[in-house]
């Protein structure tokens, strides 16, 4: 049987199984399949394309980000142990989001007599197995072909997540039995059986009988179908809709869009509070604890694939009625069950609701506009004033990434999204997200308008040099806005409590390490890199400078906006 070597045989596994790119940091472990991948791609043999990224938690976030937006197999590669910390906090965004990614990492000194405190043998998976779906360090004497064709199976069998191989040096080099490797499926697979009919039925009950019924919707966007599917299931019940901070599920702009969950900030409401039933559908708890509860006598209804959540009940109480489904296809058989159950009473009542809702919707939008205007002249820049002219400047097409966590509310209240797949945002908790998903989103969608907005702290964050080098020199620009409030506010509002009555000085505020003052210019970051730059502190410069971005970005250019704006 013809031979080849451990290098060749990962790459027809990622070519069997669609994947375009392989975000990487590289080490002396990953050198073979850099040369085979150069020597395929040279002599016109498919493979996937090496993107060097400077910085390892950028091979996580860009994957993240890719994924997000194509919904195809991703797989990053670092150096060892080394480049699996580095990753860091990545790891668990990936987790929390559900998303599909390998990490492939050489072992230092494999077989090597090392062991930690308590005289364990080191275990190189430890460093990420709580935020991945199953690690494996492979052993010499296996077949690289089945052990990632595991991995792929389990990193895209619904729940999705992160899977991380650990793999001695020497089998990339080895020669091994060359097998045919056939294409397989590059979408998630469901494992579940259809949603119980009886279920669905008494769900369907109990929300034609609700007096104030709530939808909430957590990450059913990822399937682009589901989208108007939601949308004709809430026109069906005629009931509100809550969506989240990480997909773009339901259209903003909807009469029924009741608005997107807040979990920090001042505006923060309670959207739970009135619903006598919650309909929620594919909803993981937030990384970040929640403080806004449904009711004490409030039903829920839950569909998901995953009953605990990542491990956590719903709001620590659970569900009145589980129904493990897949989504795209148990939101249309509710849909159908309830239409089929309306009487002309029920309808007629429906209607009305809608009515009422549809005149609050447009109340609170008309009130968000009210509050950006209103603020156009206002120093330092309001946040809200900053959203309003991106979404003025941006099309519909245009593919929004953001993580806030104090100015969360201008950018979902003054930028809506009502196409799938054009807001995508952080599940997890750690920061570094925006800025590397940006170019990740832009590897996945050339075509179209990508927008990052963040903190200066997630600016900070997300390795700036090392995202912006890797967009100007694999030519994906993309716009990085940046609100940037000079520090971590909703941190600096835990220390004033901590101060009571006493205000907490600018001085006190930098001793408590709560401040980045005097900030860096990040602007002048950006040129480093190759990029267009430019600090905005001016609310009439805010909407020239957008326009100048985005022109810089049309034409190749990645740009940041390093715009200074009020604290909440």
């Amino acid at each position: 049987m013809e031979k080849y070597e451990g290098a060749e045989a990962f790459v027809e596994v990622l070519n069997a199984h669609g994947v375009e790119n392989i975000f990487f940091n590289p080490g002396s472990a990953t050198v073979p399949i850099q040369v085979t991948i150069s020597k395929y791609r040279a002599a016109g043999k498919r493979a996937p394309r090496l993107i060097l990224c400077l910085d390892e938690s950028l091979t996580m976030t860009a994957a993240h980000g890719h994924y997000m937006v194509s919904g195809r197999p991703q797989v990053i590669m670092a150096h060892c142990e080394l480049g699996t910390q580095r990753v860091g906090g990545a790891f668990l965004n990936a987790q929390f989001g559900r998303i599909p990614v390998i990490m492939w990492a050489g072992l230092q000194l494999p077989g090597s007599p090392r062991v930690n405190w308590k005289q364990e043998p080191y275990d190189q998976g430890l460093i990420v197995r709580n935020s991945v779906k199953w690690d494996h360090q492979i052993d010499s004497h296996e077949n690289i072909h089945d052990v990632l064709q595991k991995a792929f199976q389990i990193a895209y069998t619904e729940p999705c997540g992160p899977v991380y191989l650990a793999f001695p040096p020497s089998i990339l080099t080895e020669k091994i039995d060359r097998v045919k490797i056939p294409p397989s499926a590059i979408t998630p697979v469901s494992t579940v059986a259809p949603a119980d009919v009886d279920s669905l039925n008494k769900a369907a009950e109990i929300l034609i009988e609700a007096e104030n019924p709530l939808i909430v919707a957590g990450y059913t966007g990822r399937h682009h179908q589901s989208v108007p599917a939601l949308v004709e299931l809430a026109e069906t019940l005629c009931a509100p809709v809550i969506t989240s901070q990480t997909w773009m599920n339901f259209p903003h702009t909807h009469p029924l869009c009741a608005g997107v969950e807040q979990y920090r900030g001042s505006r923060k409401t309670n959207p739970f509070a009135d619903a006598d039933v919650l309909l929620v559908i594919d909803y993981d708890m937030p990384y970040a604890v929640s403080e806004t509860l449904p009711g004490p006598e409030a039903k829920i209804i839950h569909i998901d694939l995953d009953p605990l959540t990542r491990g956590r009940p719903l709001w620590n109480r659970g569900s009145d009625i589980y129904i493990e489904a897949d989504s795209r296809e148990a939101i249309p058989a509710l849909k159908n069950i309830i239409s089929q159950r309306l009487t002309p009473e029920k309808r007629t009542q429906f209607q009305e609701r809608f009515k009422q809702l549809e005149s609050k919707h447009k109340k609170q939008r008309e009130g968000w506009h009210a509050l950006a205007m209103s603020k156009a002249d206002q120093k330092p820049i309001s946040a809200d004033w900053l959203c309003h002219c991106i979404s003025d400047v941006i099309d519909e097409d245009a593919i929004i990434t953001s993580f806030m966590i104090s100015p969360q509310a201008p950018v979902t209240e003054q930028i809506p999204r009502t196409k799938p797949g054009t807001f995508i945002g952080n599940a997890g908790g750690s920061v570094q997200f925006a800025l590397g998903a940006a170019f990740g989103a832009k590897i996945a969608a050339p075509d179209r308008t990508v927008v990052s907005v963040t903190t200066d702290g997630g600016f900070v964050w997300s390795c700036p040099v090392a995202t912006l080098w890797t967009a100007r020199a694999y030519n994906a620009p993309f716009l990085s806005i940046i609100l940037n409030n000079q520090g971590y506010n909703i941190i600096r509002k835990m220390a004033q409590k901590g101060y009571g009555e006493n205000k907490l000085t600018d001085e006190i505020a930098f001793e408590a390490g709560v401040d980045i003052k005097p900030p860096p210019d990040y602007a002048l970051i950006a040129q480093a890199c190759g990029a267009y730059g430019r600090m905005v502190e001016d609310p009439a410069d805010v909407m020239p400078a957008l326009r100048d971005a985005l022109e810089q970005v049309r034409r190749g250019i990645p740009a940041v906006l390093d715009v200074r704006i009020e604290r909440e």
